[in-house]
């Protein structure tokens, strides 16, 4: 009896065929709506947290066989830029590992407060953030940029202090909340009483 073509039945039905992998992670730091991750033609959404500041975790809808690539693009969400927890790890091929989980993080992004000065014909003006930095601007200068970013969406007030009983001083554009951009149009002016 000739037992070929069965006997290779039974021995490939018994390798169960290719081992499949999940791509899945976990988003940290994921303030804002409008993230998206794409895997060749998987396109998934990831929203934030309900409080806002909880991890959050994803798993791509089609699985993967054993050997096959991925590369996980990203798209931003808007006030944010995010990236891998650890560099490389949004690509690789399939049985690397268990398991196929990828961490990314997000931060927000933060800008760059500056603008003109005129009139300051005397020492000692400190420009005065809500948050408590300051910065010391010199006499005669014309134009200043403050140290510290500010956080997309976040508010900011400036407001002066050392201004001489002898000078009348204002911010223009002092007070606001930051956007998706420096702000250059602050103008601070001195002029005598």
């Amino acid at each position: 009896m000739y037992l070929g073509p069965i006997a290779l039945a039974l021995a490939l039905a018994g390798c169960g065929g290719k081992e499949s992998f999940t791509i899945s992670g976990t988003v940290s730091g994921l303030k804002y709506s409008g993230m998206e991750l794409t895997n060749g033609g998987d396109k998934i959404a990831v929203n934030p947290a309900p409080d806002g500041t909880s991890d959050v975790t994803f798993q791509f809808p089609n699985s993967i066989d054993y050997g096959d690539e991925y590369e996980i693009a990203i798209k931003n969400p808007a006030h944010q830029s995010c990236g891998p927890a650890i560099t490389g790890a949004l690509k690789g091929s399939a049985g690397y590992t268990q398991t196929i989980n990828v961490a990314i993080r997000c931060s927000v992004n933060a800008y760059r407060l500056s603008g003109t000065v005129t009139g300051v014909d005397f020492d000692n003006l400190v420009v005065i953030n809500g948050n408590g930095s300051e910065l010391a601007v010199p006499k005669a200068s014309t134009g200043f940029k403050y140290p510290d970013d500010i956080a997309s969406q976040a508010s900011y007030g400036l407001v002066l202090r050392g201004v001489p009983a002898t000078r009348n001083c204002s911010i223009i554009n002092g007070i606001g909340t930051m956007g998706d951009a420096d702000v250059t149009n602050i103008a601070i002016t001195c002029v005598p009483k």
